[in-house]
């Protein structure tokens, strides 16, 4: 059976119909319009008329729905598997439902909620973006649209965690400047935008904007807060917010004369701040909330600053238990009946975990029976502690507070969602395994740039089922799905593929580096080819995103410009100036004129990128007006205050001929000088998958320089013998390997001559030749016998091997049947592994938390094989995720054994006198976004085994680097190119 949607459909509501699904139900009607025009009215049956047959949208929720009841007494429909259920819907084409409908689709829902996601998948089958309102995603037009039963007719399931739903922080200047802009304010008009999006991202819970709004004050009045309840979005306050009282609501009510007291202090004023609170719970108490307990400071602070933990656990305690016995008087006299929550955010945490562990857990304290403990991440999307042994017992259960925006340490990130799809899976799946589903919500900051993230998050917070740990890799297809659904209509397959690209790529910019956080000296500009790489893909990403919009048709441009365009193009600027800024800086050192030239870039930089925000601003009639306007180069702190932007320096070139003569990976430089040296040396042909390196020859003075090469090896070629340049030439030398294998020879050497003419003044010069700069080249690859060695093995290059950790050689199961899965993409190069159940531990914590000896030999393994030229000892370095420690000992333990040797158990956590969680090492892998672990190993000349155990939970493997003793690692961001493998 299939449906025509047509001109002529319409929507048919019961008379006894929620509010908010009649509200839902224009939205769809809209939504009908936009794909197949004319008229699309929300009816009562009565209202139908005779004459032709119309098609029909029927909807309504089982249980106040008599026209559900008669089509179900009719066997039109069948309703058993919606009824007694959460947040479920279920679809049905039938055929003459109603006097006058000759075909319609039925929506059933269990719920006020379930009928409006029911209405809303409406859409979605219709081709309708849930982005469409909230990004100006318009669907593609057509006469009409046949809908099949067998894409239509479903019931859903119960969405997997309760309550999902996102955070608006931090929402000056961008959000707050948006709302004014285009609707007075956060009131209600701008809120029935805010929450539709959420509900067509089948989400149900919001904290609102809080830096200065007032969501329960500014609708106005109540207007914003009974339209959630209209609507079913279930309302709660952020982790600093008891009682429904927004943050700022107590500034502007204290005062001496205030009933509330003018102290933000539970000690100093308990009636006046109980009070404030008894005034909360009974001005929201009509409406559907998750009611937030416990008490910070004012603006987000710690309450009790410079008091012992065990003062601040005794406060809290106190709080819990007037805010309980609150509720009880106002909300309900059953608190089972009272949905509520607990953050520990920040110090938080730390009271639920007492230093002496003969003292009791907050987390056991009668007050919080019933109450949802909600965790939290590290500020960076990688979770803290989550529940085990006793905890997971606890009656209420556990939510998440995620973030993919941060006003706060180690850094602030605001201005462009930069939350990789892989590394929310991780997490997050990761979270639901260890028992954390009740609350997710996600701090999205100003929303926009993070739909994305934002629509992937709440998928899995819908259907765990579909995207948890049992699906690894999956945003790969989860991406092409959401591509397709914003940009079907509008682009053809070859762009999507080329959209779903610019997407990936600009994550992995910033799944290497956030905007905020990059610098001059981040990436090296020049070591192993990393700044150049990174320029490449911004230069593809501008051409990319320049030919799609030049393509883009306009009734789906403002959200490509949002979703897509803006954040690319944005980002890939910012990460070009700030190369530049580094490639200026070391020009400058070397007195390059060059140096001079790209100080303008980086100027043109600055200036492009105050025209994308323009640019912005002003696209789609100027719909997202003020959304770029977050601070974002240059943070020297935290935050954006006393940021700066990249420095340019400009030099002053010699006034006699100067000759700057530097390989391709290397910042060492020569200029010919015999009494200063004019010797230089190159390795670039040790590794032997190098078949030409590029020599530059650089003008350092005010006169262009001439120069000439001479060779008498005959391995080596040259682009070009001689030239004159007044910035640079770069020149390609080549080698022939098999000519010089047949000479025997490891070294090659030629020489660079730069000569000086007589000055245009007319002074002579003492002699022609100005400076010699003598080259040697080493061409020595480290290529044992494949017997020796086994094919595929990786290849001690100088004294260093590198190794991706997707690229292992083979693998081992634990005792309980875990094992490692690789991750793609993921992290900072290729990809990562980690072992699955997330739950496996082998560190030997117990449930009461004390530790026994570790049985590493039971653990999974994977096994690297790689050859040294030289054995002896050598400096490993294991890159992971910068993942946090489950439990609140703070421990996070790997393996590493090598060949047949034991398996040495190491802890990745540097220093135990200081909690994890704001420590040195925290900021600084939070910046980096990744741990560097550093072990010594000693390894025998030839082929090698390595194989890294598993032995903590959430521990993800990224990359192995092993570095000889007494050799200098370049110093670089991302590390060494990937070694040549055996052939």
């Amino acid at each position: 059976m299939h449906i025509v949607v047509d001109s002529s459909t319409v929507l048919v509501r019961d008379a006894s119909a929620w509010l908010g699904t009649d509200r839902v139900a224009g939205w769809v009607a809209d939504d009908i319009a936009a794909v197949v025009g004319g008229n699309h009215p929300v009816i009562a049956p009565e209202q139908l008329g005779p004459g032709r047959p119309t098609t029909a949208v029927i909807y309504g929720t089982v249980g106040r729905s008599g026209l559900l009841d008669e089509l179900n007494g009719n066997g039109l429909i069948d309703v058993a598997g919606v009824v007694d259920k959460r947040e479920v819907y279920a679809l049905k084409i039938v055929d003459n439902p109603l006097p006058g409908v000759g075909r319609a689709i039925v929506v059933a829902g269990s719920d006020k909620r379930g009928t409006i996601y029911g209405l809303l998948k409406v859409s979605e089958l219709l081709g309708v973006s849930p982005l469409r309102n909230w990004s100006g995603i318009e669907p593609r037009r057509r006469k009409s649209v046949m809908l099949d039963s067998s894409g239509v007719d479903m019931v859903s399931h119960e969405p997997s965690v309760k309550y999902r739903g996102f955070f608006i922080n931090d929402e000056y200047p961008a959000f707050g400047n948006w709302c004014r802009i285009h609707f007075g304010g956060a009131n209600a008009r701008c809120y029935e935008r805010v929450f539709e999006l959420l509900l067509r991202l089948k989400g149900n819970y919001l904290w609102p904007a809080m830096w200065i709004d007032n969501f329960s004050l500014d609708g106005p009045g109540l207007a914003s807060a009974e339209l959630a309840d209209e609507l079913g979005v279930v309302m709660s306050t952020s982790h600093h917010e008891p009682c429904m009282r927004a943050g700022e609501e107590y500034g502007l009510m204290r005062g001496p004369d205030s009933p509330y007291g003018d102290a933000w202090d539970f000690n100093a004023n308990p009636e006046g701040i109980t009070r404030f609170w008894r005034d909360g719970l009974e001005r929201n108490k009509p409406f559907e909330n998750v009611i937030t307990m416990g008490m910070r400071g004012e603006r987000d602070t710690a309450i009790m600053q410079g008091a012992s933990k065990a003062e601040n656990i005794a406060l809290l305690r106190n709080v819990l238990k007037v805010q309980n016995q609150l509720m009880r008087e106002e909300i309900d006299s059953d608190l089972n009946r009272v949905p509520r929550q607990i953050v520990l955010f920040n110090e938080v945490e730390s009271f639920f975990f007492p230093d002496d562990p003969s003292e009791p857990s907050l987390l056991d304290d009668p007050e919080l029976d019933g109450v949802t403990v909600m965790l939290s991440d590290n500020n960076l999307g990688y979770t803290r502690t989550l529940p085990t042994g006793p905890m997971l017992a606890h009656r209420g259960g556990f939510g998440m507070y995620y973030h993919m925006d941060m006003h706060g340490g180690p850094t602030s990130y605001e201005w462009i969602g930069s939350t990789s799809l892989p590394r929310v899976w991780d997490q997050m799946s990761c979270a639901w395994d260890f028992g954390v589903r009740d609350i997710w919500v996600v701090n999205v900051g100003d929303i926009a740039t993070n739909e994305l993230s934002l629509a992937y998050f709440l998928d899995m917070a819908y259907d765990i089922e579909r995207y948890g740990s049992a699906h690894p890799n999956n945003t790969d297809a989860w991406l092409d799905r959401w591509v397709a659904q914003q940009f079907g209509g509008a682009f053809d397959e070859r762009d999507q593929s080329s959209i779903r690209e610019v997407i990936v790529r600009t994550m992995l910019m910033l799944e290497r580096r956030k905007h905020e956080t990059m610098g001059e000296d981040t990436y090296h500009p020049v070591h192993y080819g990393e700044a150049q790489q990174l320029l490449d893909d911004v230069e593809w990403l501008e051409r990319t995103c320049a030919d799609l919009r030049s393509r883009c048709p306009e009734d789906v441009l403002g959200g490509f410009v949002e979703l897509v365009y803006y954040p690319a193009c944005a980002t890939a600027n910012l990460m070009a100036a700030w190369i530049l800024a580094g490639r200026n800086k070391l020009y400058a050192k070397q007195n390059r004129v060059d140096a001079n030239a790209i100080a303008d870039q980086i100027k043109e930089r600055l200036d492009l990128d105050r025209d994308i925000v323009h640019d912005f601003h002003t696209v789609a009639q100027g719909r997202f007006d003020g959304f770029g306007l977050s601070e974002h180069f240059g943070f020297r702190s935290w935050c954006a205050d006393n940021n700066v932007l990249p420095q340019r320096r400009y030099i002053e070139p010699a006034r006699l001929p100067r000759m700057i003569v530097s390989f391709g990976g290397s910042e060492d430089y020569n200029i010919g000088s015999r009494w200063i040296g004019d010797c230089m040396t190159t390795n670039v042909f040790d590794d032997p998958r190098v078949t030409s390196a590029v020599m530059t020859i650089a003008c350092g003075s005010e006169e262009p320089i001439d120069y000439a090469i001479e060779s008498e090896c005959n391995w080596l070629a040259f682009s070009r013998f001689q030239g004159a340049t007044a910035s640079h030439d770069d020149i390609r030398v080549t080698i022939d390997r098999e000519t010089q294998r047949r000479s025997g020879q490891t070294e090659g050497h030629f020489t660079v001559v730069g000569f000086m003419a007589e000055s245009e003044g007319g002074y002579a010069v003492p002699e022609k030749s100005h400076a010699r700069v003598h080259v040697t080249v080493q061409a020595d690859p480290y290529l044992p016998e494949i017997d020796e060695v086994g094919a595929g093995t990786f290849l001690d290059v100088d004294g260093i091997v590198a190794i991706e950790a997707t690229h292992w050689a083979e693998t081992g199961r634990g005792s309980d049947g875990s094992c490692f899965i690789t991750m793609k993409p993921y992290g900072r190069t290729d990809g990562a592994v980690k072992v699955l159940p997330s739950r496996t531990d082998f560190s030997g914590l117990q449930p009461d938390g004390t530790l026994v000896p570790v049985d590493a030999a039971a653990a999974p393994w994977v096994e690297y094989r790689f050859a040294v030229r030289e054995g002896g000892e050598y400096v490993l370095r294991l890159v992971m995720s910068p993942s946090m420690p489950t439990t609140n000992d703070a421990i996070a333990m790997i393996g590493v054994s090598v060949n047949d040797g034991p398996i040495v158990v190491e802890d990745t956590v540097e220093d135990h006198s200081q909690a994890f969680y704001g420590c040195d090492q925290y900021n600084r892998e939070g910046h980096d976004n990744a741990r560097i672990h550093e072990t010594c190993v000693n390894l025998k000349s030839g082929a090698n085994r390595l194989r890294f155990h598993h032995i903590s939970p959430n521990i993800a493997l990224e990359r192995i680097e092993l570095v000889r003793e007494g050799v200098e690692l370049p110093t670089s961001y991302l590390g060494p190119i990937e070694s040549p493998r055996s052939r």
